[in-house]
């Protein structure tokens, strides 16, 4: 009977945020939290790192130049090979707007806790990986989650 070992890789992150120090500041806490991490300062950048790669959630701000957050999220949801991957999104804009639903996966207010980011990076996470078969990913619909609040 022959052996075979399971090795489970860390979730691989992009970080998407034109603000160097509060990605550097997410980078750092979420490699000592087990994740693979990447950088991009912009949606465009973004977008080329997901293509050359694997990533499996993205967390990115709203505001950036050259390409925005939502745009963003509307480029990865328009191709095939990404429109399921969880995006969640960090702003400080008012409550209105952006809300979860087809584009994000989650809503982070700006100032947002670890623990919070955490636990909505792994329930996003999760919720694609029970409900996947492998090398597919579940549904906009079935994936939303509620826009969270730090206060």
């Amino acid at each position: 009977m022959t052996r075979h070992s399971v090795v489970s890789t860390p979730p691989s992150i992009l970080i998407v945020d034109d603000e160097f120090g509060l990605a550097e500041m997410l980078r750092e806490m979420l490699r000592d939290s087990g994740f693979e991490v990447t950088l991009a300062i912009n949606g465009r950048l973004a977008l080329e790192i997901l293509r050359a790669g694997k990533v499996d959630l993205v967390l990115t701000d709203m505001m950036m130049p050259v390409m925005d957050g939502a745009e963003l999220a509307a480029a990865i949801r328009s191709d095939d090979r990404y429109r399921h991957t969880p995006i969640i999104m960090m702003t400080s804009l008012p409550t209105v707007f952006p809300r979860p639903g087809d584009l994000f996966d989650a809503v982070l207010r700006k100032p947002f806790t670890p623990d919070l980011l955490l636990a909505t990076m792994t329930a996003c996470l999760t919720r694609v990986g029970d409900s996947a078969a492998p090398g597919e990913r579940q549904s906009g619909d079935d994936r939303q989650m509620g826009s969270e609040d730090s206060r």
